[in-house]
């Protein structure tokens, strides 16, 4: 007996085990995680020549079966999973795994697996319409356009509109739903842009018009999918983009009432009118019909003037404070009818001096009828007149008038004093004779009492 158990372990040693058979072939899926509607390949490599039966399991239990003929052991072939035309001629629209088995008869010969999502990955930039840029938001006028980059999560390929029913929502500001459109790829660089080439993208839009109402922070909500299931829901959590009304253009012009000439300083008793040019700001691609007049008609403007002196708090909107200033008059500024240009008239005699450094200012604020407005602002400053200067003027005048009679009077004194110095001495002699002679005649003549 201990003879037989000898001779038998050698053989032991070289003699083939049963599951030796099982390790000389395979079963294997390539790629083993896809999304719904995709296809995967199998590839199962036979032990030994025969037929045996392809097997894959679905999440919810069903089961389809292929059969596969091999003439010799190592034999190999592959079919697909998910193509409705070839292989099991099924489709992958089931989350979650699928069990793939190969068998011959009721013995499992090998398995293996794969796994099915639905899921989609969204990412999105923020680029201006025109130059492209990338921006945190605008004001009313400038476009915004939402960029989404919509991949599969099981191998990063785009969703494109090629994909059967494939779609991207987006929210507005105003809370409702569009659509976004497919942009084919571009040869910009990503930071001029465009997508370098590599892939596109569904972009959307947002055009905020002069008196768009949605002004504020705007965070969207995304939403993409195709026909066959895969869906993705994504939330933009970032800095918010902000729409913002615009600031009017505004251009002040003061002119003298009289000659229509720009002036650049006000003197006491001086009519001056007030010119302001107010007008919609353009960008490289503005919003059609943003840029334009502000007018009464169409825009419901309003514009005020106020001429005052020293500093402007732009906060309160009047003159002074904790700084010297003063308001002097406000002007009534009606519309012209044409071009955004905006008039009003002023004119005072009772201007203050200016302390040094200060000056007068024409300030003009604006709006429109937008809920919130469209506000415009700005700042003309003017030096201080010449009345001063005029009055001084008269005084020299004056003085030299004076200067002249006294001129006048003296040169007059002078020719008299020259010419009674010029008489010579026997005049004064018979003038002092013919005193005499009349004292005497006076004398006798008199009538005695």
């Amino acid at each position: 007996m201990l003879l037989l158990v000898l001779l038998a372990a050698p053989l032991a040693v070289f003699a083939p085990l049963n599951s030796a058979s099982a390790q000389t072939q395979d079963v294997t899926v390539k790629p083993g995680y896809i999304n719904l509607g995709m296809t995967t390949s199998i590839q199962v490599t036979a032990p030994a020549a025969g037929t045996y039966t392809l097997t894959v399991q679905m999440p919810d239990g069903t089961e389809s079966a292929l059969n596969m003929t091999f003439a010799s052991a190592g034999g190999s072939q592959t079919t697909s999973f998910g193509n409705a035309s070839s292989g099991f001629k099924s489709s992958v629209n089931q989350v979650g795994t699928y069990d793939v088995a190969i068998r011959q008869g009721a013995k499992l010969v090998s398995s293996t697996s794969f796994y099915a999502t639905n899921k989609l990955v969204v990412s999105m930039d923020m680029v201006t319409g025109g130059t492209c840029d990338y921006i945190s938001g605008v004001i009313r006028g400038e476009k915004l356009l939402p960029r989404f980059y919509v991949t599969y999560a099981s191998n990063n390929a785009p969703l494109t509109k090629n994909v059967t029913g494939a779609y991207v929502t987006y929210t507005l500001p105003s809370g409702t739903k569009a659509n976004a459109s497919w942009h084919n790829p571009t040869a910009e660089a990503p930071d001029q842009g465009g997508s370098g080439g590599s892939t596109g993208f569904y972009i959307g839009k947002v055009q905020p018009t002069w008196n768009y109402t949605s002004i504020g922070p705007w965070s969207p909500v995304v939403m993409a999918g195709d026909a066959y299931g895969n869906t993705a829901t994504y939330r933009y959590t970032g800095p918010a983009f902000v729409i913002m009304p615009a600031q009017l253009a505004t251009d002040i012009q003061v002119t003298d009432a009289s000659t229509g000439q720009p002036v650049a300083d006000l003197v006491n008793g001086q009519a001056v009118v007030i010119s302001a040019t107010i007008t919609y700001p353009t960008n490289p691609e503005p919003v059609s019909g943003f840029v334009g007049p502000l007018d009464v008609a169409t825009r419901g403007g309003t514009v005020a003037a106020q001429v005052g002196w020293g500093f402007y708090n732009t906060t309160s909107g009047s003159f002074g404070g904790a700084t010297a200033g003063g308001l002097l008059g406000t002007v009534l500024m009606t519309y012209t009818g044409s071009n955004g240009t905006w008039t009003g008239q002023f004119e005072s005699n009772s201007l203050p001096s200016l302390p040094a450094g200060a000056s007068y200012e024409v300030v003009v604020s604006s709006q429109d009828k937008a809920s919130p407005p469209n506000t415009g602002f700005a700042i003309s400053a003017l030096t201080a007149g010449t009345s001063q200067t005029t009055t001084v003027s008269s005084i020299s005048t004056v003085v030299s008038t004076a200067t002249s009679i006294s001129t006048v009077v003296s040169q007059s004194t002078q020719q008299a004093v020259q010419t009674v110095q010029s008489i010579p001495n026997i005049v004064y002699a018979a003038l002092a004779i013919l005193l005499v002679i009349g004292v005497l005649v006076g004398y006798i003549v008199r009538v005695p009492r």
